[in-house]
């Protein structure tokens, strides 16, 4: 046709080729616009998914604005609008001024005088429209046949273009998803083996710390001069603490024992707030929103007392100069989209607490690592086991911990605990009876030699009758040769048989005992339903003579004689 620069339009389609990203194919489509239709502005519209708004580019003679800074506008109830980006043909206004297709506020708003508008299509399937036109002084200038068969050839070229793109774009986010999915599965295998290795070491430093203490106890009974009982109290102390930090330890490697009961988390919440008002400043407020008629959940009390704590004292620590600490508890409901949306998530009913602080937040690197054991930004404050310990406190519970953040704004932790049905109860305090010993028989296996002499040791001074066995195998035998013992202690882990596949035999023999299990690592071992139906208590490692004799008199009086 007379009039249309092939060879351009023919350079044009190679230059689109190039385009790598939507900034570059704007920047020349409006090169091509003005340089074979003489109009010196343009625009693209390109329709939402929704169909109800469109994105408008509008790309003036000297200048490209980006597709993120375009504007939104409505398509619904907008004639003109509907037309033109709805259509299959070519739209051609004149003036604006006196069209009556035109919605004449924004026709006065813009100045606009004369519009063009051709489709924009890719396998029949609308995208839009190209757009070019003139403005206030420019006067009316409707186009002439080749200017618009020119467009339109233009708009054919940026429809193929703008697919390939939009392609582009999805397979880059396709691959950022994977990425980051892949990213978030080996956080939390290394977070799994960090807390199976600290588990392990644990069950082991127990066991060293139960000889220490035991002991330490055996020469508090004998006669001490002043200074040899102040390093003994250093000692023990010493030990204590080292106590502490394998219970740490155990909960972050989900190995801590627990003892569930029926939680009611509003309550929870409310005494964790009396006791913050002790330690928080003046200068922060803190709110509680309390979800209404939410479920209980099935959870160690304690445990989960130190999870918030942890996250409140954490908070105050991210605000220094003062703020606003909020929980919030929730009903929530986890469907099979939102989990494909987010691969940490499990699906199901969970009572959600969210911890939100206005603090200084936390750079993307630091909230990557933020769950890591011994990882902190808090200089020469702490062991940097907190959120840790928190995270798999959570994990043991069967719940979920997610962490929000952005600098200068603050960060947002989110608990999420497997709602339970039942009611509440309230365990009130207990108080402690004098220790007792005894004359029944008792079988003790514990493979770790030291443990065992020292378990002997204290259990013969209070009068019992102790034999000691090496492993569960050993005590399966013992109580085949020899089953009328009284009390079987039994620990966790053991060579051979452990403490539960001993129980089980030994139960299955038909043997009148009572059991008490004794261990370092018995999260996963002793599952707590398993020790509920039971009725069996677990000593925790390291314990004192008087926890030990205490356990052993409640085991044995549990049931009666």
């Amino acid at each position: 046709m007379s009039g249309v620069d092939y060879p351009q339009l023919l350079r044009f389609a190679r230059e689109l080729q190039r385009a790598v990203n939507f900034s570059e194919m704007l920047t020349i489509v409006r090169e091509a616009v003005v340089a074979l239709t003489g109009y010196q502005h343009c625009w693209l519209g390109i329709v939402e998914p929704d169909q109800r708004h469109a994105r408008i580019i509008f790309m003036p003679g000297n200048q490209a604005l980006e597709w993120d800074k375009a504007q939104l506008i409505p398509v619904d109830g907008d004639p003109m609008m509907q037309e033109i980006l709805r259509g299959n043909a070519t739209v051609v206004v004149e003036d604006a001024r006196t069209d009556p297709r035109t919605n004449k506020e924004m026709a006065a708003i813009l100045d606009s005088r004369t519009i063009i508008n051709a489709p924009l299509s890719l396998l029949d399937a609308p995208l839009g429209t190209l757009g070019v036109g003139t403005f206030g002084d420019e006067g009316v200038r409707p186009p002439t046949e080749a200017q618009l068969h020119t467009l339109i050839a233009i708009a054919g070229q940026t429809s193929v273009a703008a697919g390939r793109l939009q392609w582009l774009e999805e397979r880059a986010t396709a691959e950022r998803e994977r990425l980051e999915l892949n990213r978030r599965l080996a956080q939390s295998q290394k977070l799994e083996s960090l807390g199976l290795l600290a588990g392990g070491l644990a069950h082991d430093f127990n066991n060293i710390l139960q000889v220490v203490l035991s002991h330490a106890n055996f020469i508090g009974d004998g006669p001490l001069s002043e200074v040899q009982r102040s390093d003994l109290q250093n000692l023990t102390s010493a030990a204590e603490r080292g106590a502490a930090l394998t219970r740490q330890l155990l909960a972050m490697g989900r190995r801590q024992p627990q003892t569930l009961d029926t939680v009611d988390l509003n309550e929870r919440l409310q005494g964790l707030l009396r006791l913050l008002g002790r330690v928080l400043p003046a200068n922060l407020s803190v709110d509680l929103i309390e979800g209404q008629h939410l479920p209980t959940v099935l959870a160690d009390g304690g445990q989960l007392d130190q999870v918030f704590l942890n996250l409140c004292l954490n908070a105050r620590d991210a605000m220094p100069d003062g703020g606003r600490l909020t929980l919030e508890s929730e009903l929530v409901l986890l469907n099979g989209a939102y989990v494909r949306a987010h691969p940490w998530a499990k699906p199901g009913r969970y009572v959600l607490v969210t911890v939100t602080d206005t603090g200084t937040g936390m750079p993307p690197e630091v909230l990557e690592r933020v769950f890591e054991p011994f990882f902190s930004t808090k200089r020469d404050q702490g062991n940097g086991l907190g959120l840790a310990v928190a995270y798999g406190i959570v994990q043991q519970h069967q719940g979920m911990m997610h962490a929000y953040s952005e600098v200068g704004v603050g960060s947002s932790f989110k608990v999420y605990l497997p709602a339970y049905e039942r009611g509440a109860t309230t365990v009130g305090p207990k108080l402690e009876s004098a220790v007792r010993g005894g004359k029944e028989k008792i079988l003790v296996a514990e493979d770790d030699p030291q443990v065992r002499r020292v378990i002997r040791r204290i259990l013969e001074n209070a009068g019992y009758e102790v034999h000691a066995v090496n492993d569960g195998q050993e005590a399966v035998e013992a109580v085949q040769a020899q089953p009328n013992y009284d009390l079987i202690v039994l620990d966790a882990m053991m060579p051979r048989l452990s403490g539960r596949q001993a129980y089980e035999q030994i139960k299955a023999q038909g043997t009148g005992a009572h059991f008490l299990f004794s261990s370092g690592y018995s999260a996963d071992l002793l599952p707590p339903l398993l020790l509920a139906e039971a009725g069996i208590e677990v000593l925790q490692k390291p314990y004192d003579p008087d926890r030990l004799l205490r356990a052993v008199r409640s085991a044995l009086d549990r049931h009666g004689p």
